[in-house]
């Protein structure tokens, strides 16, 4: 879908292809690129909305998915944190 690849792409750039949690580099496990996480899901307009959007690491992303175990940061926190970079890289919410 090309609208993603270019979303994706920007918010790779936004963050310096960093975890947008920690700051971390992603690794070889993620072909050393931080891996979108959709928060609320990937239904309907949320797969395109960057507000429900936060790059991670794989491990980060594993976490939060419940794949792995770790402390889980959880949805709210993870919106709260997402709400602030967006609106400070310029987006808007819909």
């Amino acid at each position: 879908m090309p609208e993603y690849i270019r979303l994706i792409k920007k918010l790779r750039e936004l963050c310096d292809n960093k975890s947008e949690l920690s700051g971390a580099n992603p690794d070889i496990w993620s072909n050393y690129l931080a891996e979108p996480h959709h928060i609320r899901g990937r239904v309907g307009s949320l797969f395109l909305d960057p507000y429900n959007i936060i790059l991670l690491t794989r491990f980060e992303h594993d976490i939060e998915e419940g794949k792995i175990r770790g402390e889980k940061i959880g949805k709210e926190r993870l919106l709260q944190l997402v709400k602030a970079l967006r609106d400070k890289q310029g987006f808007k919410e819909v």
